[in-house]
Formats: C-alpha cells, sequence, structure tokens
C-alpha cells in the first residue's frame, strides 16, 4: 500500500516534520516496536510489529510530496485504512507545526507610514 502526502515545505523542513512526526509515533505506539533507518537523506526504511505481525515499509522524501509505502501481510490487509489514516494524521501535523514555525521565524513585513 502506497500514500503520498503532499506539502509545499522545503527539503530541510520537510524532514524535519518527518522525524517529529515518527519521534511521536514511536512514542505514542511504543508497544508497536516502531522503527526506521534512514539509508540515505531522502529515504529510510520502516517497520514495526501488530499482532504478532512483523509490518515493514519505506518512506521517501521528494519535492512536496512525503511518500510512505507499507507492506501489509494479508492478515492485516482489514487494518490497512487505519494504518494509512495514522500516518497521515501524524505527517500532516507535523507539516503544519512547520509551517506556524516558518511563519514566526519570518521577518516582519516593514509598512511605511502613510503620508
Amino acid at each position: 500500500m502506497k500514500h503520498t502526502v503532499h506539502h509545499d515545505l522545503n527539503d530541510d523542513e520537510a524532514k524535519t516534520a518527518v522525524l517529529r512526526a515518527l519521534a511521536r509515533y514511536r512514542d505514542r505506539y511504543a508497544e508497536y516496536s516502531p522503527s526506521m533507518l534512514w539509508s540515505d537523506d531522502r529515504s529510510a526504511d520502516l517497520g514495526f510489529s501488530f499482532k504478532g505481525y512483523k509490518v515493514t515499509g519505506r518512506l521517501e522524501l521528494r519535492p512536496r510530496a512525503v511518500d510512505v509505502e507499507v507492506d501489509v501481510p494479508l492478515a492485516l490487509r482489514m487494518f490497512k485504512r487505519m494504518a494509512i489514516a495514522a500516518i497521515d494524521e501524524e505527517v500532516r501535523r507535523y507539516l503544519g507545526e512547520a509551517h506556524r514555525q516558518r511563519a514566526l521565524s519570518a521577518p516582519a513585513a516593514v509598512v511605511g507610514d502613510a503620508v
């Protein structure tokens, strides 16, 4: 199963958002032993255990998109929508946070006195 989350962040902002989302996911769902191993600056292997099954996947950062592909065992296919929704929610939450941080750190517009 492949899922894409579109965004308008630069590469560094997108990676930071993904790292934060996955860190929160690891904390929140520690009982599933989530793991992430970066193979390069844009790609990571994902893994977790659910109901005794090992689930693996791949994350790829692309310009304007984050692709998550998960290999779901047949016995767990009924949970596929739930998994996509959880991943999508976490990534979108942290992409939104990156937008807020960008807005806070942007220089304020200079407004001249009206004559």
